[in-house]
């Protein structure tokens, strides 16, 4: 007897001899399988991921927020100043957000100065000095040498010029440094445009200085007065001169920083020796007067002597303190 041995039969064609019927009841039960078997994965999925519900609150440009009373602020590193701006103490403005006084009676003044600590012993009568640090801000790795090195009651005034203002203002503030605002003010015996191009100037008629000044004074919070090197290049009453009334007007401070008998300039001399010499001659202006400010440039160079010397500051009889804190005595 032949035996004829069978053939591995391709599955397609196995397929097409099989039912009609069968083939639909076995695509029927599969598929049916599928759904029950995604179903219970969704059910299981769904029970048991969290339920998340988001406010949406529209804003309305007709109302003024409300200002909540807050808890103490306490800084991180234990130095840092609260953050601004104080919702209490912000204008709307065409040239952005201005500083004012709150209704509360309250000035940037008060609020946004570095508070002054108190003292004991000694220094409870010692002289007392403030230094302020100017341009800050242009040079953005030398500011953030300065915040960090520095004692936290050597003072800021940020330029305008500066570019990320409002972050760097913030940072400065995070480091326990109180800040001012660096008000450019053309030099009439210096070259034209030297104080950039939105500078105050006699010049310039009164509106002209009041739209240089809010310019100035939008481009970040926080700051609790302005400087400015005014003696020498703006008369008492003169276009610029009525629009600084401005200042006083929204709870802020100004401090000359060229009138010789408010301050001294510690780099007219760019080199270390020159600047601890007129860091002496500070600290005999204060032993005579019983306070004094001294006024530099952001400047690598500035900032090594200045650390060298305030760290014996104490030891010589001396108090450092905030300039706004001199602001508040002189009135």
């Amino acid at each position: 007897m032949t035996v004829i041995a069978a053939q591995d039969e391709p599955l397609p064609q196995m397929a097409r001899r099989l039912p009609k019927s069968i083939l639909f009841i076995a695509a029927l039960t599969i598929g049916l399988i599928a759904i029950l078997l995604g179903g219970a994965y969704f059910w299981r999925w769904h029970s048991s991921s969290p339920e998340a519900v988001v406010e949406i609150v529209w804003p309305n440009s007709a109302s003024t927020p409300a200002v909540e009373a807050k808890p103490a602020y306490q800084p991180k590193n234990g130095r840092g100043l609260q953050p601004a701006p104080d919702p209490r103490l912000v204008d709307p403005h065409s040239a952005g957000l201005l500083p004012k006084i709150a209704e509360d009676g309250t000035r940037p003044l008060d609020l946004y100065a570095r508070p002054l600590a108190p003292a004991s012993g000694a220094l409870a009568d010692a002289p007392r000095i403030a230094i302020l640090l100017t341009g800050a801000g242009i040079g953005q790795l030398t500011t953030v040498e300065a915040m960090v090195k520095l004692p936290t009651n050597i003072s800021f005034a940020l330029s305008p010029y500066s570019s990320d203002l409002v972050r760097q203002a913030a940072d400065i503030r995070s480091e326990g440094h109180e800040v001012m605002l660096d008000l450019p003010i053309r030099d009439p015996d210096g070259p034209p445009g030297g104080a950039g191009p939105r500078a105050l100037s006699d010049t310039a008629d009164i509106d002209e200085n009041q739209q240089r000044l809010f310019w100035s004074m939008a481009r970040f919070p926080g700051y609790f007065g302005v400087s400015a090197p005014l003696t020498g290049r703006i008369s008492m009453s003169g276009p610029a001169r009525t629009a600084l009334a401005e200042i006083q007007n929204r709870g802020l401070g100004l401090m000359d920083y060229a009138a010789e008998e408010q301050s001294i300039i510690l780099d007219k001399e760019m080199k270390a020796s020159a600047i601890d010499e007129a860091l002496q001659r500070l600290e005999q202006k204060a032993n005579k007067r019983g306070m004094a400010i001294g006024v530099a440039g952001t400047t690598p160079l500035a900032i090594d002597r200045l650390k060298n010397w305030s760290a014996g500051l104490a030891s010589r009889g001396i108090r450092l303190v905030p300039v706004s804190a001199l602001l508040h005595a002189d009135g």
